[in-house]
């Protein structure tokens, strides 16, 4: 039921910020690929950001982790949601760096002798990004962040966003 929860207001709040973001052009979304170190496998990630104010941003992602085999042979799977807030410290030409705190969530689930195990994490992310304007409406972005939680890792984001 909790995890019903934070699942349903994430996912309301990124509509809302959809639906007034739309009116002002202040809402940027995409995805690319990321790598995790203590989950060691790569990553697919969706994510969208508002633009609050020139300095302060909003961001709403969701992560898909690569099945990975572990010694007994079963796959393991994570999934991640961030709810984050950008501070834009720096604008020059078409490059913006900022940096990111959030609510991190991942949820792991693997199957055991025909037995399904499942477990939810909650921490928190701490890191930086930059995103280079390509275009009038396309974004190269690139994120660096740790995820303090219950085995914490450190993730590389790369990919890019689109203006709308």
């Amino acid at each position: 039921m909790k995890k019903t929860i934070i699942i349903s207001t994430m996912v309301v709040l990124l509509f809302g910020a959809t639906a007034t973001a739309q009116k002002r052009g202040n809402i940027l979304a995409g995805g690319g690929l990321g790598y995790a170190t203590e989950i060691n496998n790569l990553s697919i990630f969706a994510n969208g950001v508002y633009q609050i104010t020139d300095e302060w941003e909003g961001s709403l992602g969701i992560t898909y982790f690569l099945p990975k085999k572990e010694n007994g042979g079963s796959d393991i799977t994570w999934l991640g949601f961030d709810l984050d807030a950008h501070y834009v410290f720096s604008k020059q030409d078409n490059l913006d760096f900022y940096g990111l705190a959030g609510l991190h969530i991942t949820r792991v689930s693997t199957e055991f002798n025909g037995v399904s195990f499942s477990d939810t994490n909650t921490g928190l992310n701490l890191g930086a990004g930059g995103r280079y304007q390509l275009t009038d409406n396309l974004y190269g972005i690139g994120e660096a962040k740790y995820v303090l939680a219950d085995g914490g890792f450190f993730n590389l984001n790369v990919g890019v966003l689109f203006r709308f």
